[in-house]
């Protein structure tokens, strides 16, 4: 071991007149290194069982980093792989999106992000022109087309009545679709009488393949010739093939030509847009010319966005594995300072022994390494197995395993410099010992740093100074009534709020050695066991320092994510727009023909719930708006009557004028005896009577009532409120300067004002926009005003179960109301819950914990064998040793909770402060917190108590000095 090591040559006497010897040579560094590496080797596997802790630490995190990777990346297409899933094996697609206009322009990648030219107002520029029909004129003559129209919709005979499918018309069975399409079972139709269909339509027809389905308004049939699905669809999903010859029964939806043998260059792009199409061509998004232009980030954007998340990623792990690591390290290398002293006793320097040990953090750190990343790769290629369900570009399904070779590499790099890094502490400790000392197995107890407590308090202060600062600079910024989101200072005090925490974590790690001493010293007063306990960790600083830093630090994330959470789930609760009362049960008819559709659809609704045996239920009716044509959006009947509420000045949030405001709330018309059920909650008797004496009540913002105790409805036709509507959308773009606008007053008014006796009721749950002022029948028809239902409120004793609302919502899809009107099914289940994801994160945050916790104490056990075999040998029992092993685990767990608890409700409270009032610091998640500071230092007390010692070792005594 020695032959390579600087040692002095021991010379004897020469012979005389013999020439003075040539000086010995210094090895080289190629060879000093050489047997550094050979030594550290040789101690990471003589000490196995540290080894293998540190290189499983190492080895966890990878894992997941190089899993979470290839999983990744496995779901990231190609632009070839996007192109086959676009085109199947056609080389273009064009569609129609409007008429002739010169300055349209369309991303070569998403065609659908295209614009025209607009002035201040958002219209366009140029003259609109009729939209062509055909794609004849502008493609090449002889390209080999396939016309398919998407997106439509028919009524089908279902099982269970009539429903509502979304239909394919074309050829898209064709060889050519391969890779868009993929036909399941049975044949492509060979006539103009078969049809296709997807797995989950065939179920809900209750048929079998060869047996015919039927079209509900024109009563053409269609045999099943086989089944088939999109690529990008679930094969459960409903979704009907028909034929080419059978577009004139799905005039719905929108037509796409499909050209196999012809695709257009940029310059021809370009043209086709100024015709009023849009392409997709197979060479334009896989490589894109210069000066197209793209929509979807390019294959590098995206590979860099996965490398700065999984550099964040990598820190934190990182951080972790370091302070772990590291401690099993410094334990490890206290147990090699015989071995250490020997090579230094015969020659080897301080570089020689440091190297010795730094090389071991890095032998372990390339087999961890090595080792993380082969699990992690069979690991993601066995989670995409279990989870591909074949739906391209969705999580449940990917393009074939694909590992991001520089990524892997890079996170094995990653392995290596943690390996190593975790062993600069304990090597430069190494050099640092007594060798006489060492070699009779002395040890001394570590001795404290003068400067470090105040290096330490001093980022404590920092920490929490920017934190605050950044807080009360943010909250002053809000006043402002003109808030500049981009002002530098807020980006400074943003900052303060989140690198505060980050400083006071690291004071604390900094004056860890202090925070021990001073609690050694509270706890000697105590009892035998907790003195030994807390002596014990301030006479090892190298071990439990990182311990309860690595603690801190998992508590500090659960912390502030708990907290953010919590406050956020809170915030969205007090804002959340209710849509009835909790658990309740609506039905909503909507019809675009209206009147009997309307009132057939409230038939047919009660006919779904009454099975259902509903407690109470309650008709919301509305004032029908104006008709419109499906086709353009435009108002098809200009004379139809109209009725809307006036919303007072400030119910919008901001300084509106109250003509700009007229027709801002829709009116609810309800039975006074049913208000409170489709509220959920008792009214005032006051106001109950108010609404039977012909009054209105507003129960939201948006239909608030005047100062004088009165509300105004107003009636329109629908010629005077596209006009109103068109002049407000003018009056709000016209400048962003309110000086720049016209006066409010010229807009153009409403036809006829009813003004009502009003009051406004705060509810617990606030309903949605769509009930906001609410009139009973009676009211309407004095007022001239007609009504349709609009829904119909169901609410029971006992919350159905999800079977009951889906057997509605099934039965509710085989409802036709004219051609296109339809019953949607909604159960109100109220905000989403918080408590599974705030137990979620406390779960995960204990397991971490535990785990840290754990090793340390194992590690604390190791080191303490030969301490348990003298306490043992003048006559102390197994229940001291008991009593200082819970100790030492209320001291390490305990100060790293504490520490990261209070860490992690800095920045919250920073954020809340400066979120006016969205966010409120009272929110916080307490009960959570607490069991992370105090509830998880008692759990790992009782279990360092409950494992009981191992019987110690007599022979393992040594002298403490």
């Amino acid at each position: 071991m020695t032959s390579l090591l600087d040692a002095p040559a021991a010379s004897s006497a020469r012979e005389p007149g013999a020439m003075d010897a040539a000086p010995r040579r210094r090895a080289s560094a190629w060879a000093r290194w050489r047997v550094a590496l050979r030594l550290a080797r040789r101690q990471a596997w003589h000490a196995r069982g540290s080894s293998t802790l540190v290189m499983l630490l190492i080895a966890l995190p990878v894992l997941g980093m190089t899993g979470g990777a290839v999983f990744w990346q496995s779901h990231v297409p190609s632009p070839q792989q996007s192109a086959t899933l676009e085109l199947g094996r056609n080389e273009t697609w064009l569609t129609v999106v409007g008429g002739p206009d010169p300055s349209r322009t369309q991303s070569v990648d998403q065609p659908w992000d295209n614009s025209v030219s607009t002035d201040g107002a958002g219209q366009p520029i140029n003259p609109q022109l009729p939209a062509p029909d055909d794609a004849g004129a502008v493609l090449p003559a002889g390209a080999s087309t396939i016309e398919v129209r998407e997106q439509g919709s028919l009524f089908v005979d279902t099982a269970g009545g009539t429903g509502r499918v979304p239909v394919t018309v074309g050829s898209v069975w064709d060889p050519v679709f391969a890779g868009r399409y993929a036909v399941i079972d049975g044949a492509a139709p060979a006539a103009d009488d078969e049809a296709m269909v997807s797995p989950g339509l065939l179920d809900r027809l209750g048929a079998r393949i060869g047996q015919r389905l039927t079209l509900s308004d024109s009563g053409r049939s269609f045999t099943i010739a086989g089944t088939m699905r999109q690529l990008d669809q679930r094969p459960q999903d409903d979704m009907l093939f028909l034929p080419a010859g059978a577009a004139a029964l799905a005039p719905e939806g929108f037509t796409r030509w499909f050209v196999a043998d012809w695709q257009p260059d940029l310059d021809e792009l370009t043209e086709l847009n100024h015709a009023g199409f849009i392409a997709y061509a197979r060479d334009l998004v896989i490589e894109p010319p210069g000066g197209a232009a793209t929509y979807v980030p390019s294959s590098s954007a995206l590979w860099w966005q996965m490398l700065a998340v999984g550099s964040i990623v990598a820190v934190f792990c990182g951080y972790l594995v370091v302070l772990l690591a590291g401690a099993a390290f410094a334990v490890a290398t206290r147990r090699q300072q015989r071995a250490l002293a020997v090579a230094a006793s015969v020659g080897a320097a301080r570089g020689d022994v440091f190297r010795i040990v730094v090389l071991q953090g890095t032998v372990l750190g390339t087999v961890g390494g090595v080792l993380g990343v082969a699990l992690g790769i069979g690991a993601a290629g066995l989670t995409l197995w279990l989870t591909d369900d074949g739906v391209k570009g969705s999580f449940w399904g990917n393009w074939g395993l694909q590992i991001p070779w520089p990524i892997v590499c890079g996170i094995l790099l990653f392995a290596v410099v943690i390996g190593t890094l975790s062993a600069l502490a304990p090597a430069r400790g190494a050099t640092r010992g007594d060798v006489l000392a060492a070699l009779r197995g002395s040890r001394r107890p570590s001795r404290l740093n003068a400067k470090r407590p105040l290096w330490g308090l001093g980022l404590m202060i920092l920490g929490v100074v920017a934190t605050v600062a950044g807080a009360l600079t943010i909250a002053a910024l809000n006043l402002a009534e003109s808030i500049d989101y981009s002002s530098p200072l807020r980006v400074i005090a943003l900052y303060g709020i989140v690198f505060g925490p980050v400083a006071f974590q690291i004071g604390i790690l900094l004056a860890g050695h202090w925070t021990l001493t001073m609690i050694s010293r509270a706890l000697s007063h105590l009892g035998i066991a907790p003195r030994l306990a807390g002596r014990d960790a301030a006479a090892n600083p190298s071990r439990v320092v990182p311990a309860f830093a690595a603690i801190a630090a998992c508590v500090f994330l659960a912390s502030f994510t708990l907290s953010a959470t919590a406050l956020t789930a809170s915030a969205s609760s007090r804002h959340y727009a209710w849509n009835g009362p909790k658990d309740a049960v609506s039905v909503t008819i909507w019809s675009p023909d209206g009147g009997d559709d309307l009132r057939a659809g409230e038939q047919a609704a009660r006919g779904l719930i009454d099975p259902t045996h509903p407690l109470q239920t309650a008709l919301v009716s509305m004032p029908p708006d104006a008709p419109y044509d499906p086709e353009t959006g435009a108002n098809a009947d200009p004379d139809a009557v109209v009725w809307r509420v006036a919303s007072t000045p400030g119910t919008c949030g901001t300084d509106c004028p109250a003509q700009t405001l007229l027709a801002s709330a829709t009116l609810s018309v309800i039975a006074a005896d049913e208000v409170e059920t489709v509220l959920g909650e008792k009214l005032p008797a006051d106001a109950l009577t108010l609404l039977r004496d012909g009054g209105l009540l507003s129960v939201a913002g948006w239909a608030s009532h005047e100062e004088d105790g009165t509300a105004r409805i107003t009636r329109w036709t629908g010629k005077s409120l596209d006009a109103y509507n068109a002049a407000l959308n003018g009056y709000w773009s016209a400048a962003d300067d309110p000086e720049a606008r016209s006066d409010p007053a010229e807009l153009p008014g409403p036809d006829a004002v009813r003004t009502l006796a009003a009051s406004t009721v705060e509810l617990q749950h606030a309903p949605g926009g769509m009930i906001g002022a609410i009139i009973t029948p009676e009211t309407a028809t004095a007022l001239g005003i007609g009504v349709a239902p609009w829904a119909l409120f169901a609410v029971y004793a006992q919350p159905p179960s999800d079977e009951d609302v889906d057997a509605i919502t099934l039965a509710a899809q085989n409802v036709r109301l004219g051609d296109s009107g339809a019953l949607s099914v909604m159960i109100e289940r109220g905000p989403e819950p918080v408590y599974p994801w705030l137990w979620l994160i406390c779960g995960v945050a204990i397991v971490l914990v535990i785990a840290a916790g754990a090793i340390c104490l194992g590690l604390a056990r190791f080191e303490r064998r030969p301490d348990d075999a003298t306490l043992t040998a003048v006559g102390a029992g197994r229940g001291i040793r008991r009593r200082v092993n819970a100790w030492q685990a209320a001291i390490l767990v305990g100060i790293g909770t504490v520490v990261g608890t209070v860490a992690g409700l800095i920045p919250t409270w920073g954020i809340s402060l400066s979120s006016q009032d969205y966010l409120r610091i009272s929110d916080a998640p307490w009960l959570w917190l607490a069991i992370l500071a105090v509830g998880l230092p008692l759990i790992m007390t009782v279990a360092a108590w409950l494992v009981p010692p191992r019987r110690p070792d007599l022979t393992r005594r040594t002298a403490i000095t």
